[in-house]
Formats: structure tokens, C-alpha cells, sequence
């Protein structure tokens, strides 16, 4: 069975980051599914499109603090330069690809969202009662970094609800997200010379699976997809411990990619850069001044859009409602979809304000009308001029 386009790019960005690894001399370990799939397959599990690695803090630190190692399409996302989209771990992407995961999601616009692998650091603890109170701790300093990132993107009045519920309630600092990811990667390390290893980060397990370091000792290779990648040497404990409920293969009604449509928010482009896809999102007001305005929604978004953004703007509405074709909505004329084609050109900007902006966009792109942006409210936009 062949690799799919996103385990192919996966594998890519693996080799790169053993090259830097061999270069550099770092530790490190296939976990987890790619462990997994290097004992049973000697290469990717089938239905997993996820790459997961991992090393001892010391070499993790080295990676994290390191510059110049990877060159574009290369980068290496860490919690202080991308607190946006960074997960609680370091990532390995190809900016030349697009995977989005849950975006948008109303608190930022994200940051770096090409394919990756997942780089996991192997900290010290005492024992499981210690894992799982630490894994408890960095989860909650975790919600309060992404809401300090959210509220540097957005520090206005004008904060959406559940925007404010979520970054006050999290905590969140304006201008202290670097301080919190310092503070973060400080308590994980807190200890050395424990007998047990942990992957913190990894909330999914509240801190149950710990390691005996000594599995950690030395590193046997091993094959994957062609690549000669280094497991612990104690891979059948490691296994054992990573997955407690047996290492028996799912039912094949549960065999999933982790990365599918049928994800909220889920993109996989392994063609297109991400910046493609986000700046339907991200660029609304870009260029805005001296077009028409065609807002696809006569609803509240429309209105939340006309009182942020409307301002000096000629705003026309379309909406699928008959009943709304005719007549006005929040002081601005509404036409049916039908008439969309013949006001659509070079000199007007076409924008979805609707909560059901998934569906719209296809009905658009079926009246070969392609060219538009997304109104979320919840993201901060810029008006030029």
C-alpha cells in the first residue's frame, strides 16, 4: 500500500530533522504510532498520518533555543515564536503546505500551518502521582499562554464574548505570553536525575504513561519507510507503557487519519502553501478602500461587520432568504445571490458574514465566484488608511 501526499511530506520533514539531528548530535527517539509503525511496518501504520518524536530535555532545550538549523520550507515552531499556533510542544512544518486543524477557532489567526511532525520533550519525574499532577499544572499554563497570545491580537473594546470569557477565564496577560512560555518550559524541567521519564505536554494522558529512563539508555535503529530512525532500546516496555489498553489493531470501522474532513475545521493541502488558504480569512480589509462591498449575510454578522468595519464603506447585502431580497437590512440594500455575478468585478470585494460561511463559500465557488474573504468575528482586522 503507497504512502499518502501527507505521509509523503511527513517522511520529508522527518529526514530533514534527523539530518540536523545527526549534525548537531541530538538524542532522540521515535514514539508513540511511529515507534509503533517502525516494529510492525517499518513505516507509517496505514491509516496514521502523524509523526511523533521525542528527546531527553537537555537535547529538547538545545532544539528549542536553536537558530539558523532549519532553512525554508523548513520551521521549527516553539511556544515563544509562534504562541498562536504552537501546541504545547515543539513542531517540525513545511510552510510550502497547508494543514489546518480546528482553524479558525475565534481567539487568533494563527500562525505557522503547514504539515508537520510532532517534537516532544522527555522530562524527569518522580513517579505517576507526580506526572499527573505536572501534566494538570502545564495544561492549565498552556490556556493561559494561548490567551495571552489572543489578547495581544486583539486588545479592543469591541472584544467578542466568547473571546473575553475565554482569554480573562484562561488568565491571560497582555504582553506576557513570552513570560509564560518561559515559565512553562521552567516548571516541566524542574527535575533531574528522577528515575521515570514523562511526556508531559501530551494533556491526552494526564500524565499516566511514564517511562523507566534506562529504556531510554541507548538507541537501537531501526527502518522507517526507508529511513534508519533510532527507538529506545527499550521499544517493547516503551510500547507496553504507551499503550496500556493492548497493542491491538482498531476495528476497521475506527481506522482514521488524525488529519480528515470530518474534523471541524480540518484542511490538508500538501500543494499549497498555507498563506493561500488563511488569507481568505486573515486579509478582509486589505485593499478594501475605493471598492464596493458585496456581504454575503444579512444577518448579525452583517451588522457586527457594519459597526466595526462599515464605516465610508458602499456596502451592498446578498442573502439566500427570499423573503430578505428587496429590502433593507442594518441601513444597507439586500439583493438575492442571482444578481452576485453581474456586480461582482476588479473594483468591488466580495465577503461572507454568516456563520454558515462553510456552505456559502461552496455555493460561491459553484457560481465560479472564487475570490472572496471571510468575515470571523472574533479575529482582529486592520483597516488600512
Amino acid at each position: 500500500m503507497g504512502l499518502t501526499e501527507l505521509q509523503k511530506i511527513e517522511l520529508d520533514i522527518l529526514a530533514e530533522f534527523a539530518r540536523a539531528a545527526e549534525r548537531e548530535k541530538l538524542a532522540w527517539f521515535v514514539m508513540l504510532g511511529t515507534l509503533l509503525g517502525a516494529v510492525r511496518q517499518k513505516g507509517f501504520i496505514p491509516w496514521d498520518d502523524d509523526v511523533d518524536i521525542a528527546l531527553p530535555r537537555a537535547d529538547y532545550e538545545r532544539l528549542r533555543l536553536s537558530h539558523g538549523w532549519f532553512q525554508e520550507p523548513y520551521f521549527l515552531q516553539t511556544p515563544h515564536n509562534d504562541p498562536a499556533a504552537a501546541p504545547r510542544f515543539l513542531r517540525l512544518r513545511r510552510t510550502d503546505t497547508t494543514v489546518f486543524s480546528g482553524f479558525p477557532n475565534g481567539l487568533t489567526r494563527g500562525g505557522h500551518m503547514g504539515a508537520y511532525i510532532d517534537i516532544l520533550p522527555l522530562d524527569d519525574v518522580k513517579n505517576g502521582k507526580e506526572a499527573r499532577e505536572m501534566c494538570f499544572v502545564a495544561a492549565q499554563m498552556q490556556r493561559q499562554m494561548l490567551a495571552s497570545a489572543a489578547l495581544d491580537e486583539y486588545a479592543k473594546p469591541d472584544m467578542p464574548e466568547c473571546r473575553e470569557r475565554f482569554i480573562f477565564g484562561a488568565g491571560g496577560v497582555a504582553g506576557n505570553c513570552r513570560f509564560f512560555a518561559d515559565r512553562y518550559e521552567r516548571f516541566l524541567s524542574r527535575y533531574s536525575d528522577m528515575p521515570y521519564y514523562a511526556m508531559l505536554p501530551l494533556c491526552e494522558f494526564k500524565g499516566s504513561r511514564i517511562y523507566e529512563k534506562e529504556w531510554f539508555a541507548k538507541s537501537v535503529p531501526m527502518e522507517f519507510e526507508g529511513l534508519r530512525v533510532p527507538a529506545p532500546i527499550g521499544w517493547k516496555e516503551t510500547l507496553i507503557v504507551s499503550y496500556p489498553d493492548g497493542l491491538y489493531e482498531p476495528d476497521a470501522k475506527d481506522r482514521k487519519p488524525k488529519h480528515t474532513e470530518e474534523e471541524d475545521g480540518c484542511l490538508v493541502d500538501t500543494r499549497r502553501p498555507y498563506l493561500e488558504h488563511v488569507r481568505c480569512y486573515t486579509d478582509m480589509l486589505r485593499g478594501i478602500e475605493g471598492k464596493r462591498v458585496l456581504v454575503f449575510g444579512a444577518g448579525d454578522s452583517l451588522r457586527i461587520f457594519l459597526e466595526r468595519y462599515g464605516k465610508g464603506l458602499d456596502v451592498v447585502a446578498f442573502d439566500n432568504s427570499e423573503a430578505k431580497w428587496g429590502t433593507e437590512a442594518y441601513g444597507v440594500p439586500v439583493h438575492s445571490p442571482y444578481d452576485l455575478p453581474k456586480l461582482f468585478g476588479e473594483d468591488a470585494r466580495l465577503i461572507i458574514a454568516s456563520v454558515w460561511h462553510e456552505e456559502i463559500s461552496l455555493q460561491l465557488e459553484e457560481m465560479g465566484l472564487g475570490d472572496y474573504y471571510i468575515f470571523i468575528d472574533g479575529m482582529n482586522y486592520t483597516r488600512e488608511g
